[in-house]
C-alpha cells in the first residue's frame, strides 16, 4: 500500500508542479526557486531595472510568482510595485533576447544586456545582438513581435 500511494505521489508530482506557461513562453532557469516556480530573469530586479536602469540581483525573500515563474526583488517596495503592475516590468518575448525572436529564435535573455525603448523592456543574449538590435529599434521590435506570435509556445530546441 504504501508503496502504490508513494508510486501515484511520484506520478502526480510533475502536474503539482508544473508551471502555468507552454513549453519555454518564458525564458526560466531549471529547477524550482525558493518561491516554488522556475526563475525568471536570472533573479534580477526588474523594477530596478526598469526604473533606475541599474540591473541588480534580487533575493529570495523578496519574490512575487507571476504566470507560472518567480521574479526576485531588491526590496520589498520593489516587489510590490511589480505585484501592482506586472506589465509595467515585464521583459518583452518571454524575457528571451529580443534580437533572437526577430530572427525566430529562443537565445537567452540576460538582464545585464538589455534596452528600454517606449516604455518596454527587452533584453539581449550579448552585447553583439543588442548592438545589432539598436540599429533599427522599431523595425527589429515589430519583426520579434510578429515572430514571437508564432514560437512562443515552441520549444526553444525546436527553433
Amino acid at each position: 500500500m504504501k508503496s502504490l500511494v508513494l508510486t501515484t505521489l511520484i506520478a502526480t508530482l510533475p502536474l503539482i508542479a508544473a508551471p502555468a506557461f507552454a513549453a519555454d513562453e518564458i525564458n526560466v532557469s531549471s529547477g524550482i526557486s525558493a518561491a516554488g516556480a522556475p526563475l525568471a530573469a536570472h533573479g534580477a530586479d526588474l523594477v530596478a531595472l526598469v526604473n533606475d536602469g541599474n540591473p541588480v540581483g534580487g533575493v529570495a525573500t523578496h519574490s512575487a510568482t507571476y504566470d507560472g515563474a518567480s521574479y526576485y526583488f531588491a526590496s520589498a517596495a520593489n516587489r510590490e510595485a511589480f505585484e501592482a503592475n506586472p506589465t509595467a516590468y515585464l521583459p518583452q518575448h518571454g524575457g528571451f533576447c529580443s534580437f533572437g525572436v526577430s530572427v525566430g529564435k529562443k537565445f537567452d535573455g540576460d538582464p545585464d544586456q538589455y534596452l528600454i525603448a517606449d516604455g518596454k523592456l527587452y533584453l539581449f543574449l550579448n552585447a553583439e545582438t543588442r548592438a545589432a538590435f539598436l540599429k533599427d529599434v522599431a523595425g527589429t521590435s515589430k519583426t520579434a513581435d510578429s515572430q514571437w506570435s508564432e514560437i512562443k509556445s515552441v520549444a526553444a530546441g525546436e527553433l
